[in-house]
């Protein structure tokens, strides 16, 4: 791969990757133009730049991996009419996702789902036949090489260059416009270094090499005096932890799944680096550890799904904790499987890793769809259990029922619905609840009842161009709230003072505020960028304080603490 390093070799190899990836180049190509241009010239139209960012950046990863499946094709053009399909179609998902202020929850799940599905098809698609282990590592493991050469090289042309341009600032005085460093990392990274990769992927009878490689010795030494020594130290962590609590008859706290999570994909990688051993003679130091590696990880598993099933019965489902129970379930497949072909095929192994992760994520059947469903089918079966069969309900009627209700179950529900707010919009629960709701006020963290802390997107000095300064008031200015409240005698109604955020002066400048009022601020609005939304602004009279963001304690109906930054309106 590293043998040659003529200018004619590498130019051959670059006029070589231009007709083996030519959409993949150019998409690539002008990617890097555009963001050129984009960064000498802003542009207003957000959607638009989402798509051409996006669309070409996620395309190009798309082209690559459809150049792997179907240049092994028979018939050429089968293979140019599926590459052209291929990218007709991801154009109109880009597209469709363009029109789109923000990505919803479920969105940014299914996207972030759909690349990443589209980065480990580069390196499976092309070994789906049966019998082609062998073909994939070689592959995989030179592809990878590839990528950290591409990147290493595309970084230090990125930092060499980077100095240069810096030295004609300190050696002659050369003013050089901030943009211009921009560019340099968007022509390495974006352009250089997956150009460079691009070369570097096998081709040809280098592709699909059933010759079983020999490890490198510096790679053989790491896995065995390094990675194998500290996996087993962590088993056997937590095999003692698993001993104590079978002891001490309690159940397994959340946090082993992680533990068992990372010690499993320990597993995986490390058989993964050490498959070439298996197809050697000796080494049965390596043979041993890894063929009864799963065997030893089943227990632990087993560990890991009574702590799931733990933190679903106590806490109820959310959308971690049904990716790690599926996660759970994936490694009892794969641990099982590998026992079975003694860990002498592997390509399933991502590819079902792949499978799995898009199945659960693009859909309706996805599970950030399915958490959704649930939570608000429970929600709404607690409301008419109490006999609230009129939705939506209003802030008083949730009020009313959250006081009259089973303080687990409102506390339970109280908890779904803000979740629900949280990570979805609160249009999700709009069918159920008003705006006026205050919902999350029964939510314990360290035994203190807390509302979330709300941001704008934008910050105050963008703040000042973009809000218009109410009627009565001439002047802006950032300002702060830090701790300077004092709660009056009924505990729903409290006192600050705010102070410039600059040299943190205090101001002469006090406000009221119902604890309530704060339960209206709703991000998801705010985030659309709702025109008909009203930002939280107090007015006491003398000047009005209009917040970006805030973060609140309360415990009951009295403030526990209160900080915050926003603008303050002043005459």
């Amino acid at each position: 791969m590293f043998k040659k390093f003529s200018i004619a070799h590498w130019g051959r190899h670059f006029v070589a990757s231009c007709r083996r990836f030519p959409i993949a180049i150019a998409l690539l190509v002008y990617l890097t133009i555009f963001l050129f241009v984009l960064n000498h010239r802003l542009t207003d139209n957000d959607q638009l730049a989402f798509l051409l960012i996006f669309y070409p950046a996620t395309g190009a990863l798309l082209a690559v991996s459809m150049q792997l499946l179907t240049e092994d094709f028979s018939n050429r053009h089968v293979s140019y009419v599926t590459q052209i399909v291929a990218q007709f179609a991801w154009f109109g998902v880009s597209y469709y996702l363009s029109q789109y202020e923000r990505f919803s929850f479920q969105q940014t799940i299914a996207v972030s789902a759909t690349v990443a599905t589209m980065a480990l098809s580069v390196f499976l698609l092309c070994f789906y036949r049966k019998g082609e282990d062998v073909p994939f590592w070689n592959f995989s493991w030179r592809t990878l090489v590839a990528m950290g050469a591409g990147i290493f090289v595309g970084l230090m042309l990125c930092l060499g260059l980077l100095l240069f341009f810096q030295s004609l600032e300190w050696l002659f005085n050369i003013d050089v416009d901030s943009a211009v460093y921009m560019d340099i990392w968007t022509f390495c990274l974006v352009l250089m270094a997956p150009l460079l990769t691009m070369n570097l992927i096998p081709d040809g009878e280098f592709k699909h090499i059933y010759q079983v490689s020999t490890l490198p010795a510096f790679v053989k030494g790491v896995v065995q005096y390094l990675f194998i020594p500290l996996l087993l130290l962590y088993l056997v962590t937590l095999y003692i932890y698993a001993i104590k609590i079978l002891m001490a008859w309690q159940l397994p706290v959340g946090w082993v799944s992680y533990l068992v999570s990372a010690s499993m994909m320990g597993m995986v990688a490390l058989i993964y680096l050490t498959y070439p051993l298996q197809h050697h003679q000796g080494n049965s130091f390596f043979k041993a550890v890894m063929r009864w590696m799963p065997l030893v990880m089943l227990p632990l598993l087993a560990l890991m799904t009574v702590a799931i099933a733990r933190r679903l019965t106590d806490y109820g489902i959310t959308v971690s904790r049904l990716y790690v129970l599926v996660f759970n379930i994936w490694c009892y497949v794969v641990c099982i499987g590998l026992l079975i072909v003694r860990n002498k095929r592997i390509w399933w192994v991502p590819a079902s890793f792949a499978l799995v992760l898009f199945l659960i994520s693009v859909g309706p059947q996805s599970i950030a769809n399915v958490t959704q469903r649930h939570l608000l089918g429970e929600a709404r079966r607690a409301f008419v259990a109490s006999g609230y069969t009129r939705f939506p309900l209003t802030g008083a009627q949730y009020e009313q029922w959250l006081e009259k209700a089973d303080s687990k179950v409102a506390r339970s529900v109280d908890a779904k619905l803000d979740y629900l707010w949280m990570y979805y919009d609160f249009d999700v629960i709009a069918p159920l609840l008003d705006r006026d709701a205050h919902i999350g006020s029964l939510k314990m963290i360290d035994d203190v009842e807390a509302i979330e802390s709300v941001s704008l997107p934008f910050g105050n000095s963008d703040m000042i161009g973009k809000v218009k300064i109410p009627s009565g008031y001439s002047f802006v200015q950032s300002v702060r709230v830090d701790e300077a409240l004092m709660l009056t005698d009924d505990a729903k109604h409290f006192q600050f003072t705010v102070e410039t955020v600059t040299d943190f002066t205090p101001l002469d400048y006090k406000f009221e505020l119902d604890i309530r009022k704060l339960a209206e601020y709703d991000r998801s609005r705010i985030n659309k960028r709702d025109p008909d939304f009203k930002p939280l602004l107090i007015d006491n009279g003398k000047a009005a304080m209009l917040f970006e963001q805030y973060d609140a304690a309360v415990f009951g109906d009295s403030l526990q603490s209160f900080s915050g930054y926003g603008l303050l309106f002043t005459n």
